[in-house]
């Protein structure tokens, strides 16, 4: 897995699809965790990285 996969999982019957965010190490046990978001396909909308670098410049926001 790489931040920005997405895959579908199928949970009851229900199709779920889910991006990787990131990932960490617990403190305690050192075991790496993956942090996942739930997305739903009505929302789900595809841009050009261009236009999303247009909207937030690198100036402003740090990650």
């Amino acid at each position: 897995m790489n931040r920005g996969d997405t895959f579908t999982l199928y949970m009851d019957g229900v199709a779920l699809t889910v991006c990787v965010l990131g990932f960490y190490n617990e403190e305690y046990s050192g075991e790496e965790m993956v942090i996942l978001a739930m997305v739903s396909q009505e929302n789900l909308v595809h841009v050009p990285l261009e236009d999303i670098q247009t909207l937030f410049p690198q100036r402003k926001y740090v990650n």
